[in-house]
This record gives structure tokens, C-alpha cells and sequence, in this order.
């Protein structure tokens, strides 16, 4: 599991890429029971943080915070216990098997996936009103199936005051539990079928580097230099501007560190005209954003904040130039959707002869899973993914291309994980729904088909909380420590099932008992966007927007350029991925963190060399440590007082 220095795109950009040399078979049974014991302590501590609170977002960042913070702590508790039993300590294979069964618990139980979900499954019924007329436009078209259309079965879950088990409400939430457990485990294991066959070549030809795994993978092996001045400089800068803001939340007296992305804003400095068109631009400085923006490839980290100020300065030319009838220049939404489809487009190109040597084999090779198994797996599980769709509403023909636009946007998200490893990939404006009204406007679609695409716009949302690219890191993981793939594939499947289940038998409790109203949080948020933007598609039916439809077209051909120049010419540092990423929503609120990674990585690379950027690298790792452990340690104790803490991270 050593590691070596190897550039993927031609020039240097010092990211550790994990050796391709497999480890002896290992499996440990303890490690799994492990995770189950972990469960629902992870469960308990994201939905009352996450869910019931909106509070510390761990779940939104791409290495979920909580699950690095609990393995460190079994780090720590296993260094303890080995002085005492050291024949029962636990190895790094077993601390980086649980490592890859919480990533997946926090893909389901986080703040994109179910506590969006539950904030779906009841909202019609309560923010119905005669002045909405929600009931006269789309309640006939909801299925009972999927959500509750009783408002007195939902009153308490937003006013609280009620214990939910043998209130006789568990009624009207079972038969939605069992339809959407059934339709999030099929889409799972479709998303574990869909990576095997890039696998093999994204691992073992492209060599991606894979960057998100560093960090477990140097904590589980000890490679930390715990003792190190550079790592403990890091570390001291990040918790104690944590600790000040914390203490400042408690005390309104102490000082408070302006660094989140809403406290400063560069729009509120822009107030003339053109430049007051620029739009939000925080101007944060997460201290623990800026070290995962080091652990990035360079190009793809300067990429992301030159394509986002690219973005910005099409707005302020396009206000410049009077465009009034475009008045959504530059169409943000649209070019963004359209790179997305274009990436996964030439992924797919470029893998054509991987793809139908893989089908045409019937022997596991190094792919995870065997090629007869991976289309048995896809094909059952998209089939029930697209029957459960057709069943609530939706046509034939609009099921098939949902479903497919799903998954290449699945297919976009798993290869940026994998290549760029940026904190988190908010594609906001990259989903099925966004781009099938652009086409076709809402006119073209029934309105029970509508809804159906209202209900399924929570799990394409954000594509923060996203299980694919956490399936192809799994697979990666187990390689390393030398964990059969089947075996891997069963825990992360149980794993899934297990966090759906945990989260319906604990959310609806929460919320009975608090009351989801009490603070205002995503759970309610969701829901109110949800039945709004139904509301508005069946009730003011649109046309086809050509210059959106064109706009998603320059922005697949501008991905397509992007892509060509960048692998033709060897000075072109400026990434497809990039573009992505700085177009949609991904790094809004953390673009300033990444130019200042990315600058002080070229200069280290510049004027000392990959040897000296690479022997840098503790002190951006203990500023990603030293925010991790004090947000977490504090979001612990507002648990045991049961109070919010600070939210560090928004």
C-alpha cells in the first residue's frame, strides 16, 4: 500500500496515486460487526445533527466529515487497546473495511438523501392551502403510496409534541417506507453495477489518483506524522478558529472569525451597475477546504475557481451589454448540464472497447464484479427502478430517458470524485428534471407524469450525497487491503438496505417529537421546493426554451473543446472536469478556499520542487484535522445537552 508520485495529465501536480499492487485475501467479520454496532450511534448523530438541527452538513463534503472523524477515533481507541491486548488490536485492513461501511451509512442517512426524503413524504399534505390550490392541481396525481396526503397524520411532524410509535400514525408511513426502501436499494446496486465495468480501466490504465482515499488511507496505516511542527501548525490555525467561533456561539461576547461563505459576501461591495450583476460571490476561507483543495491535482483545483470567475464575469458582460431578453445570460443551469452529459459522453466514448470487451467476457478478471453478474445486477435493478417510476405516473418514453440522463450524470459525478477529489461537487443544475423541461417545456408532459418527476427531484438534486462515486472508492479500497470484491459488494448492499431501514424507523420519531417547523432546515425546504416547482410546471405550462436548449449545447460543445485541447496540447492546463465544477453550484461557497490551495501549491512546486510541495502537505492535512476534530467534538456535545452548535461549514 506504499505510495508514488504520478502526474495524470503530463505534468507534475504532486497527488499521491495508491500502488496497483493488490494485498493478500482479507476478510474480518469483527470489522463488520463493528460497523453494525456503529450504526446507530452514526444514524442518531446525523439526523439529529443534519436532520433535525441543520447543523455542520458533514454529509455534504465528499470524504464525509463524520466518518473520518469516527474512524480517527477508532485509530485512537485501537492504539489503546493494543498496549493492553495486542494480539486483539485491530489492523488497518479492518479500520479501512469500517472506514468504507460508514462512507456508505452516510451517503443514505445525510442531509441530500433521507433527510431530503423526509421532508418530501409529508409536505404536500401540510403546506396545502386554498390559496395554493396544491389539492386542485396535483393531489389526485399523488401516489398514496409514495408520500401522505393526510394532513392530520403530518401535523405533529412539523409542530412536535408527539411520540410517534403507538400514536397509530406508523400506518400511514408504511406503505412509502416500503416503496422508496425498495427503489433507493435498486438504485444502489444499479450505481454498483454501472462502476464495475469503468473500473478495470479507470484504476489500472488511466491510474486515476483516486484523491479522496488519502487521507483514510494515511490515518488507518499511521503514515500521519503526528509529530511532525508543519502538521501540528496546520492543525493549531484550523481549531482554533473553530474553537473561537464555537466559544462565540455559546458566548456572543468573544470575537467571531468571519470565514464561512455567509458572512462575506463580494456582492455586497458590487453595487454599481454592471457589477452588481455578479450575483452571491462568499468569499469564505474554511481553513479545512483549503487543505483538501491541496490534496486536488492542481490543474483540476485552478480549473474549478477560473471557470466559477469565468462565470461571474459572463454575468457582469452580459449586464454590460444590455442582454435583457436573455434573462438568464449566461445560463449557468443549462452549460453546466450540457458538460455534464458531454464528460459522460466521451467517458463512454473513450471506453467503447473496455466496455464491449467487458461484455463479451464472462470471467472476473481484476473487475470487481463478473461481467454475467454486473448485467444481471443492472438489468433487474434499473428494471425496478423504471416499473416503480412508470407504476407512479410516468410514461413509457419519459421513463426511459429520466432514467438514462440519470445515469450518465451518475457516471459524470463517480469519474469527478475519482479524478478531481474535490470537498464536495454540488451540481445543482445538472439533473434529468432541469433538462427535460428545457427541451420540451412542461406543456409536453401530463401532469401525472410531472409529478413523478416533482417526487424523484430530491435524489437529483444536489448530487452531493451520491452513492456511486462512494461505490467505485469502495471497490478501489478494497483492493488495496485485499477484501474480496463479492464480499465488499454484500456490505455495501447491507450497509444501504440498513441505513434506509434505520433512518424510517428513527427520522419520523425525531420529528414527531421536535417538530421539523421548530428550526428550518432542509427537511422543509426540500419538501416546500418540491410541491412549489409542481405547482408552477402544471400549473403555468411552458414551451421549449431555445436558448436554454442552446445553452445546454454550448456547454457540451465547449466540454468537447475543453477536452481536446487539454489532452492535445501539453501546455493547456485548464480541465473539462474543471469547467464543471466551476460552472454549477459545486464551488460557490468555496472557490476563494481553492485559489489559495492551488497558489500556494504552484509556488511550492515552482520553486521547490515536487519534493518539497509533497513534504508540505501535513500542514493542509492538519488544517482538514484540526477544523474536523473540533467541529465534531462540539456537534458531540450539543448531542449529549441537546443543543445546536456553530455550524462551521455553510
Amino acid at each position: 500500500m506504499a505510495e508514488q508520485l504520478q502526474s495524470t495529465v503530463g505534468v507534475t501536480v504532486a497527488v499521491p496515486v495508491i500502488e496497483e499492487k493488490r494485498a493478500p485475501p482479507f476478510w474480518s467479520w469483527r470489522a463488520v460487526a463493528i460497523t453494525l454496532l456503529l450504526l446507530p450511534l452514526n444514524l442518531y448523530w446525523i439526523g439529529v445533527t443534519e436532520g433535525l438541527w441543520h447543523a455542520l452538513h458533514m454529509t455534504t463534503l465528499s470524504l464525509p466529515m463524520n466518518a473520518l472523524m469516527l474512524l480517527l477515533t477508532l485509530v485512537w481507541l485501537n492504539r489503546a487497546f493494543s498496549w493492553l491486548f495486542p494480539r486483539w488490536a485491530l489492523q488497518p485492513n479492518e479500520l479501512l473495511l469500517v472506514h468504507m461501511a460508514l462512507t456508505v451509512q452516510s451517503v443514505f442517512i445525510g442531509h441530500d438523501a433521507m433527510v431530503s426524503l423526509m421532508g418530501v413524504i409529508p409536505a404536500a399534505a401540510w403546506y396545502e392551502t386554498p390559496a395554493n390550490r396544491w389539492e386542485t392541481l396535483f393531489f389526485r396525481y399523488l401516489p398514496d403510496w409514495l408520500v401522505i396526503t393526510d394532513k392530520s397524520a403530518v401535523r405533529n411532524f412539523y409542530l412536535g409534541g408527539m411520540n410517534f410509535y403507538g400514536s397509530g400514525l406508523e400506518r400511514f408511513w408504511f406503505k412509502p417506507a416500503l416503496s422508496w426502501t425498495l427503489l433507493l436499494t435498486s438504485l444502489f446496486v444499479a450505481y454498483l453495477a454501472l462502476t464495475v465495468p469503468f473500473y478495470r480501466r479507470w484504476v489500472h490504465e488511466e491510474r486515476l489518483a483516486f484523491p479522496i482515499l488519502r487521507l483514510p488511507l494515511d490515518i488507518a496505516e499511521g503514515r500521519l506524522r503526528w509529530r511532525g511542527g508543519l502538521f501540528w501548525s496546520g492543525f493549531a490555525v484550523a481549531a482554533f478558529i473553530d474553537m473561537v467561533n464555537h466559544l462565540n456561539w455559546l458566548y456572543p461576547r468573544i470575537p467571531f472569525l468571519r470565514v464561512r461563505a455567509r458572512d462575506r459576501d463580494l456582492a455586497w461591495y458590487l453595487t454599481e451597475h454592471p457589477f452588481n450583476a455578479i450575483g452571491s460571490t462568499p468569499l469564505a476561507l474554511y481553513p479545512f477546504i483549503i487543505g483538501y483543495g491541496y490534496l486536488m491535482p492542481l490543474d483540476l483545483c485552478t480549473s474549478a475557481w477560473f471557470f466559477y470567475l469565468l462565470r461571474k464575469l459572463e454575468r457582469i458582460w452580459g449586464a454590460w451589454r444590455g442582454w435583457h431578453q436573455l434573462r438568464r445570460f449566461p445560463y449557468e443551469n443549462e452549460q453546466a448540464a450540457g458538460s455534464a452529459l458531454a464528460i459522460a459522453s466521451l467517458l463512454l466514448w473513450r471506453s467503447r472497447t473496455t466496455l464491449a470487451n467487458f461484455f463479451r467476457n464472462s470471467k472476473p478478471s481484476s473487475h470487481p464484479v463478473s461481467p454475467s453478474t454486473a448485467s444481471v445486477l443492472m438489468t433487474i435493478s434499473v428494471v425496478v427502478c423504471f416499473l416503480i417510476a412508470v407504476k407512479a405516473g410516468m410514461g413509457f418514453g419519459t421513463a426511459i430517458v429520466f432514467w438514462a440522463l440519470h445515469f450518465l450524470i451518475a457516471l459524470t459525478v463517480t469519474r469527478l470524485r475519482a479524478e478531481a477529489g474535490p470537498p464536495s461537487h454540488s451540481l445543482l443544475f445538472a439533473n434529468p428534471q432541469d433538462l427535460l423541461l428545457t427541451t420540451f417545456g412542461t406543456r409536453s408532459f401530463r401532469p401525472r407524469e410531472l409529478t413523478v418527476l416533482a417526487l424523484f427531484f430530491w435524489f437529483n438534486r444536489l448530487n452531493r450525497n451520491h452513492a456511486a462515486p462512494v461505490i467505485m472508492e469502495n471497490w478501489r479500497l478494497s483492493e488495496v487491503i485485499g477484501a474480496p470484491f463479492n464480499r465488499s459488494a454484500l456490505l455495501m448492499v447491507l450497509m444501504a438496505l440498513l441505513s434506509v431501514v434505520g433512518c424510517f424507523l428513527l427520522y419520523p420519531h425525531l420529528f414527531y417529537r421536535e417538530g421539523a417547523e421548530t428550526r428550518i432546515g432542509e427537511v422543509v425546504w426540500v419538501g416546500q421546493d418540491t410541491f412549489n416547482r409542481l405547482a408552477s410546471w402544471v400549473g403555468n405550462p411552458t414551451r421549449p426554451d431555445p436558448w436554454a436548449r442552446s445553452f445546454v449545447m454550448v456547454g457540451f460543445g465547449f466540454t468537447l473543446l475543453l477536452n481536446a485541447l487539454y489532452h492535445r496540447l501539453p501546455w493547456w492546463g485548464l480541465h473539462p472536469l474543471g469547467y464543471l465544477l466551476g460552472t454549477s453550484y459545486a464551488v460557490d461557497f468555496y472557490w476563494l478556499c481553492l485559489l489559495l490551495s492551488s497558489t500556494a501549491k504552484w509556488l511550492l512546486l515552482h520553486y521547490g520542487g515536487a519534493r518539497i510541495a509533497q513534504q508540505a502537505t501535513p500542514f493542509f492535512v492538519g488544517l482538514i484535522l484540526g477544523e474536523g476534530l473540533v467541529a465534531c467534538g462540539w456537534s458531540v456535545y450539543g448531542l449529549i445537552v441537546h443543543k445546536p452548535m456553530y455550524d462551521a461549514w455553510w
